[in-house]
Formats: C-alpha cells, structure tokens, sequence
C-alpha cells in the first residue's frame, strides 16, 4: 500500500500548491483587471475587455475545480480502503 500513500500524499500536496496559486493569480487579477477593463472600454477595445473577462472566468472555474478536487482527495483520505482493512485483519490473525 506504500504506492497508494504515496500517491495521496503527493496529491495533496500539489492540490494545496495549485490552490495557493490560483487565489495568488485572481487576487494579482482583481487587483489588475478593473483598471486595465476600464482602460479597454474607455480605449473602445472591446476584443481586449472580453480578453480579460475570459481569464477571470477560466481563474474561477479552475479555482472551483481545484477546490473540488481537494475536497474529493480529503474524503478519499478519510476512507480506509476495504482492500487495506481486509489486509489488516488477515494480518492479526
């Protein structure tokens, strides 16, 4: 079982890792965005508004999926495998 674990162990930690990143990457968005949206609209490049729309929608839903993600690893681990459980009871006997 040393694989699985390590696998649920790496996984984690990169889910943690990718959810830091997305939040540092909408906050760095919504501190940038609303000047440079403004700035677009004011300019008539309506191309460049929809642009920076298109990246805040794809930073949300990737956050969404990362938080998804991370609540599915979190009840995988939680669950104790009916394989390992199985195993274990042999093992005390």
């Amino acid at each position: 079982m040393q694989l699985e674990d390590d696998f649920m162990w790496i996984a984690g930690n990169a889910f943690s890792e990718m959810r830091l990143l997305v939040e540092g990457a909408i906050t760095l968005f919504e501190d940038d965005a609303g000047c440079l949206c403004r700035l677009a609209r004011d300019e008539g490049a309506h191309e460049a508004n929809r642009a920076l729309n298109d990246i805040g929608t794809a930073l949300y839903a990737f956050r969404t999926h990362i938080k998804s993600l991370q609540e599915a690893h979190h009840k995988a681990a939680l669950q104790e495998p009916v394989g390992r459980a199985k195993a274990d009871k042999e093992n005390m006997c």
